[in-house]
């Protein structure tokens, strides 16, 4: 497609003609199509045709303001990287929510402080309340403030609806949530008859579970734990596994921007660093060593892949609530509360947690593949290409001379004699929608100035080359 002036010697006139000479009428700004005439027209110019005037370049409005979805096909741990990401964002993003939440946090503990000695509690350290429960209780929902503070800074710094931080749907899909929460049972029973086996071959003399010594607090305990346990853990899944991991994931250029082709940003874009450092980041925060680190650290890195996997938090979300559940139930039973997510674990610890999450994440995949969850973002959730779309000419231009309407109107190309196959013997250049050759009621369609074989005017109806209209 050319758009330039039609060559010299042309017939075609350099502006819109009417049947009574110039059409002052129309719009100078809108495109008019005509096929050029055969006798100037060169090799180069063979498949082409004159569009003229030559087409505006596209006004370009400021860059739209609010937040941005994802693009489609998109995975989840992509998804931070919008139309709005800038290379600063991740970090920003990253730094601002552990100072939002360590601020939280502060306050949180000194305004625990303030009701303890009001009450005339002389709790310290850890035993702020000088009962496990309300310690308990208390850090439950000290942890489960990430959630709001990580969701707000996705919203207010990557600038994106704070839905994607749960799956590639933009939303937390909660009958996949049901499916997961069901299969939690299964994984659950082979881990502790796996642990029992173990614990029973090693050490014999060592109870499975302590006697009860859960107290006259054992039924408040447990009530609190049922209530508070599902926010404290899904606020560490949409801390560690949603935004920290989508930060981490957002820094790899894509495919088609600047530098997007190298190494590094090919690296980048695939799940491995995202999956170990939000994996690795699990471990750390909680206050174990040696065994029990490395069993923190196996259902931390499977339960990031599984995230990445199926395209959302859910998977993860209901192993953690109900493994959480059943092991602060059974330190509510034992009466160790205060030593709760604490200590070094065992070796058989390790073993049975390998063998909870082994079980859980191939019934995940199966079931995921059986279902067909979606993994990346869809069509229809993912962000419209709205990047300001260049003056382009449409693509039937590049056919061959009325390629595009000879195949939608086959019955209308035939000629009735050797004159009417003249490709130059008439034109429809009209850029107006109400004058179509195909239509046996429009008015007859100029076409511009310019010799015709045989000096007759063309057929009503009928058309040497006519493109698309409007």
């Amino acid at each position: 497609m050319r758009n330039s002036p039609p060559p010299p010697g042309s017939s075609w006139s350099s502006e819109p003609q009417g049947p009574l000479g110039p059409d002052r009428s129309a719009d100078q700004h809108e495109q008019v199509w005509a096929w050029p005439p055969a006798a100037s027209r060169t090799d180069t110019q063979r498949d082409g045709a004159w569009a003229w005037p030559p087409p505006a370049q596209p006004r370009r409005g400021p860059e739209p303001t609010g937040v941005a979805r994802p693009p489609a096909g998109v995975p989840y741990h992509r998804l931070a990287r919008t139309r709005r990401h800038r290379w600063w964002m991740p970090p920003l993003a990253v730094v601002t929510a552990v100072a939002a939440i360590l601020v939280v946090q502060l306050l949180m503990g000194m305004a625990a402080v303030v009701v303890a000695v009001v009450n005339g509690i002389q709790g310290t350290g850890d035993d702020m309340f000088a009962e496990p429960v309300a310690n308990l209780a208390f850090q439950l929902v000290v942890i489960a403030t990430m959630a709001p503070i990580v969701l707000g800074i996705a919203w207010l710094i990557q600038r994106r609806p704070t839905g994607t931080v749960f799956s590639v749907a933009g939303r937390l899909r909660l009958r996949w949530l049901a499916y997961c929460a069901v299969l939690t049972l299964p994984a659950l029973i082979c881990s502790f008859a796996v642990l029992f086996g173990l614990t029973r071959l090693t050490a014999p003399e060592t109870a499975f579970v302590g006697e009860f010594a859960g107290g006259e607090n054992f039924a408040l305990a447990v009530g609190l734990i049922v209530l508070l346990v599902p926010f404290q853990a899904s606020a560490e899944e949409i801390a560690l596994r949603g935004f920290l991991m989508q930060s981490v994931g957002s820094l790899g250029a894509g495919p088609g921007e600047r530098r997007g082709a190298g190494a590094v940003s090919r690296f980048l874009r695939t799940p491995v660093l995202a999956i170990v450092i939000s994996g690795t980041v699990f471990t750390l925060l909680h206050d174990y060593f040696g065994w029990g680190l490395l069993d923190v650290a196996v259902f931390g890195i499977a339960m990031a892949w599984l995230t990445w996997f199926t395209g959302g938090l859910e998977a993860a979300l209901g192993l953690h609530v109900l493994h959480n559940l059943v092991a602060f139930t059974i330190s509510a039973y034992e009466g160790t509360l205060d030593r709760v997510a604490t200590g070094g674990g065992s070796w058989q610890g390790v073993v049975s947690t390998s063998v909870e999450v082994a079980v859980y994440c191939a019934a995940v995949v199966w079931l995921a593949r059986r279902t067909g969850v979606r993994r990346s973002v869809a069509e229809s959730d993912g962000e419209p290409d709205t990047a300001g779309a260049a003056a382009a000419l449409p693509e039937w231009t590049a056919q061959a001379e009325g390629g595009r309407w000879r195949q939608e109107h086959p019955g209308r190309w035939a000629p009735d004699s050797p004159a009417d196959q003249a490709p130059d013997q008439w034109r429809y250049p009209s850029g107006d929608p109400a004058h179509r050759p195909d239509d046996p009621g429009a008015a007859a369609p100029w076409a511009a100035p310019g010799p015709q074989r045989g000096g007759q005017p063309p057929p009503p109806g009928r058309g040497g080359a006519p493109g698309p209209y409007g």
